[in-house]
């Protein structure tokens, strides 16, 4: 009636699925899922079973899928510890919750799946076959952040434990200590992974670290009421008083174990204990008290398949015993037992296994740090080709821009070769418009003023000699400079405008002539130039002297003639 009754809330298992959990689309954050999965592993196997799908769909509003298989692999999970057994059930439901977490792609949660499905199969005794997922974990555990994780200290914690065990003592510790970064210091989590770091340091015969993590796991037990785990970190403790030949305290340590252990119906842990205690026992030649616990031992061990290299070890000490006992039925049907025995363990967990699975994952380990390297290599050599091509772009750039330079300093010559010819003209056609009208000082006005706006433009045009390349501007500055001389005042120049000045402006000149004697040739040019007009500057490039020295010719005149300087730009 009863397996009538599983077998009908198996059934109902979809039913509840698709009624509950299909129209479901919104998103949660990693914390509210690792607290819901959290809250649902300690339900029975019914609550599971029935309340799950509906209190997720309506509590989460997560994925359907993703919800889908979470509750597989808690599903398969319960009913592996409720069994305590390999079982069809467990399997086919982490094989589905596998393969959809393959199709959906996220990787948190194939680590999350893979890691309780390779614990699955760690726990009852199968170490190869939880080989290949463990090694899958490890491998992406490496490369993400723990942060992400979904529950990311029991992940951490699970592929710590089966590293552990295969004797990966550094990986296991690594995720361990990481681990307990993310577990709540006073959870039952952060108490086993703190034993099992004890355990890690034992194996590598680091006690005092071992004894540290024994201590602060046994203290937290006490005080969060955790008397299992407080039972098993009294029996690691006394593996340290063995180690030390402290046996009168190991035994004490042992006794209350297995009694704590009885009184919470934690057999497994009470078979250990026995175990442990046995030994001591048999080393102190206690023969009835050595068979009294080993044989209890073993009547939980056989009732445990995954359990078969433990009762491989009790019936190697239960052979000692009989040997000193002389009991020649007893040991013969031991005998018997450990041959039987030898097989079995050699497939699922033997040293023989594990030492095989250690080689394999060490092996693992060469491959990925060869595939790293490898990896290194061709991001190097990748690397090197970028820079290469980059280098090969930049001298195309740097040969397109230099192109472009020229380019520009030959249209910029070109552009300078044809303004020279503009003024060249311009010069030109004012020097024949003052021959071609009547000589008169008003044309000579215009005549001038037309000089100084072509001298203007040629001082620019000196000014852009320096974007020209040496060699041209050179050329260019003397076709320049020999233009800008033919527009200086000569002799021959200054004579015809002194001569056409006298002649027009007779009086003024006579009146400078005799109020202001000693006049230089010099000192007339600047006056007689001013007096048409010229300003400083102008004056200046007519003459192809600097502003400062038509300043300074005229200061000496203030100076010279003090009281009538004002009078000698006036009209008279």
């Amino acid at each position: 009636m009863q397996a009538l009754s599983s077998f009908l809330r198996i059934l109902l298992i979809p039913v509840f699925y698709l009624f509950f959990t299909y129209p479901i689309e919104a998103r949660i954050s990693r914390v509210s899922l690792n607290k819901h999965i959290e809250a649902y592993r300690n339900c029975d196997l019914e609550c599971l079973e029935i309340a799950f799908p509906y209190f997720s769909a309506r509590q989460l509003s997560e994925n359907p899928q993703l919800l889908k298989i979470i509750h597989q692999v808690l599903l398969a999970e319960k009913y592996s510890t409720t069994l305590d057994q390999k079982n069809n059930i467990s399997e086919i439901l982490y094989n589905r919750a596998y393969q959809a977490a393959t199709i959906l792609n996220e990787h948190d949660l194939i680590i999350w799946v893979q890691t309780h499905f390779g614990f699955y199969y760690y726990r009852n005794g199968q170490l190869s076959k939880a080989l290949p997922f463990f090694l899958n974990t490890s491998k992406a555990i490496d490369q993400a952040a723990t942060k992400n994780l979904i529950e990311p200290s029991e992940v951490l914690k699970k592929n710590a434990f089966f590293f552990g065990n295969i004797e990966d003592y550094q990986k296991a510790e690594h995720y361990l200590t990481e681990a307990l970064k993310h577990a709540n210091c006073n959870s039952k989590q952060y108490i086993e992974i703190l034993n099992n770091l004890g355990m890690n340091y034992f194996k590598q015969n680091q006690l005092v670290k071992a004894e540290e993590s024994y201590l602060r796991a046994r203290k937290l037990a006490l005080k969060n009421g955790q008397e299992i785990l407080y039972a098993k970190t009294l029996g690691e403790l006394a593996k340290i008083c063995v180690a030390r030949n402290d046996y009168t305290q190991a035994k004490t340590l042992y006794i209350e174990d297995i009694a704590i252990s009885k009184k919470n119906n934690s057999d497994r842990n009470t078979m250990y204990a026995q175990v442990q205690l046995g030994k001591i026992y048999l080393e102190e030649d206690q023969l009835d008290s050595t068979y009294l616990h080993l044989q209890s031992a073993k009547n939980y061990a056989i009732a445990k398949p995954y359990l078969a290299s433990t009762e491989f070890e009790i019936n190697q000490l239960l052979l000692a015993w009989a040997v000193l006992k002389k009991d020649v039925a007893a040991e013969l049907q031991i005998r018997r037992s450990i041959d039987s025995l030898r097989d079995i363990i050699a497939a699922t967990d033997g040293q023989s296994v594990v030492n095989q699975l250690n080689i394999q994952v060490q092996k693992e380990k060469i491959k990925s740090q060869l595939e790293t390297e490898k990896h290194n290599v061709e991001k190097a050599s990748s690397a090197k080709k970028t820079w290469i091509s980059i280098s090969i772009l930049l001298l195309i750039i740097a040969i397109l821009l230099l192109l472009n330079y020229r380019r520009k300093l030959k249209v910029q010559g070109v552009a300078f070769d044809r303004n020279i010819l503009l003024l060249q003209l311009e010069k030109i056609q004012s020097d024949n418009k003052l021959h071609e009208t009547q000589a008169n000082l008003s044309s000579y006005q215009v005549y001038l003023s037309e000089k100084n706006e072509q001298l203007s433009k040629l001082e620019k045009e000196f000014k852009k000699l320096k974007n020209l390349s040496k060699s041209n501007a050179k050329i260019k500055e003397n076709n320049l400079q020999k233009l800008l001389d033919s527009h200086l005042m000569t002799k021959k120049n200054w004579m015809e405008f002194k001569k056409l000045f006298i002649a027009e402006q007779t009086d003024y000149y006579n009146y400078l002539m005799e109020n202001f004697p000693g006049l230089t040739e010099a000192n007339l040019r600047i006056i007689l130039l001013q007096k048409m007009g010229l300003k400083n500057l102008e004056t200046a490039q007519i003459l192809g002297v600097t502003i400062e020295a038509v300043k300074k010719s005229k200061q000496r005149l203030k100076k010279r003639f003090e009281e009538n300087y004002s009078e000698i730009f006036n009209d008279q």
